[in-house]
């Protein structure tokens, strides 16, 4: 008795990866993790600048997991909200810095999207065509293994590099000295790419880093190297609508 014809089973068919699917994926990969807003942020920017209805990102982000190019998980709290990690590289969602990196995650997007704006420093003087010059996103790399690594890096359109710290609570006054310290050395070296600090924060701990900067000794050797903004709300959070320059006192 001989077995019957084979069945084969068709393959699930992937997607096909558009530019914008590149985009957002190798953004995703600098982050490590992004909540749905985040992803639906990552789209407009770099697509037309136009938001992607909600139901067509949910489509999207559902066939890129099935095709096996996204991974994500629902968090059973809060909003039960879905959050995203490029295939192949699981973030835990029990880490204890998962808020603050959902948080940083969308203020990335909130920096590459704000082009030349006038309320970032750090914007100024840089040459190249605003229009079409894009910045970018990358971890940050030291290049002393003994420098403190900061949440991420944000390269201008000159190649000089934005070093990009998101705090939401305080540090002790001999720890925020020592990174201080480390970002200050960095922007006035000549091995490093990097020009200017960005502090992303709630207004209570901004003015303790601005503080911080000037007492020791910062403000003065690099007048023009840091930048602190009020970008988070001190009670819940949340990522304000309008962001604001907290003064570095005199």
């Amino acid at each position: 008795m001989t077995d019957g014809p084979q069945i084969s089973r068709p393959s699930r068919a992937k997607a096909a990866i558009t530019k914008r699917d590149s985009s957002v994926l190798t953004w995703l990969g600098e982050v490590t993790i992004a909540g749905t807003d985040s992803m639906r942020a990552a789209y407009m920017h770099f697509g037309s600048g136009e938001p992607m209805p909600k139901q067509n990102l949910s489509r999207r982000l559902s066939l890129l997991q099935k095709s096996g190019y996204l991974g994500g998980e629902t968090l059973h709290r809060g909003n039960n909200r879905r959050v995203y990690w490029v295939a192949g590289k699981h973030y835990p969602v029990a880490r204890s810095t998962l808020a603050h990196d959902l948080i940083a995650a969308h203020l990335s997007i909130n920096l590459l999207s704000a082009g030349n704006a006038p309320l970032l420093t750090h914007n100024q003087n840089v040459p190249g065509n605003v229009a079409t010059d894009r910045r970018t996103w990358t971890q940050d790399a030291p290049a002393s293994t003994s420098s403190h690594c900061a949440d991420g890096l944000l390269w201008q359109p000159n190649n000089a590099a934005v070093i990009v710290e998101v705090e939401l609570s305080p540090k002790t006054s001999n720890r925020l000295a020592t990174i201080l310290r480390s970002h200050a050395d960095r922007i006035g070296a000549t091995n490093d790419p990097a020009s200017h600090v960005l502090y992303l924060t709630t207004r209570s701990v901004g003015q303790l880093i601005a503080r911080a900067w000037r007492s020791n000794g910062h403000a003065a050797d690099h007048p023009a190297g840091m930048q602190i903004i009020h970008a988070v709300d001190d009670t819940t959070l949340d990522i304000l609508p309008n962001f604001a320059t907290i003064p570095i006192p005199a």
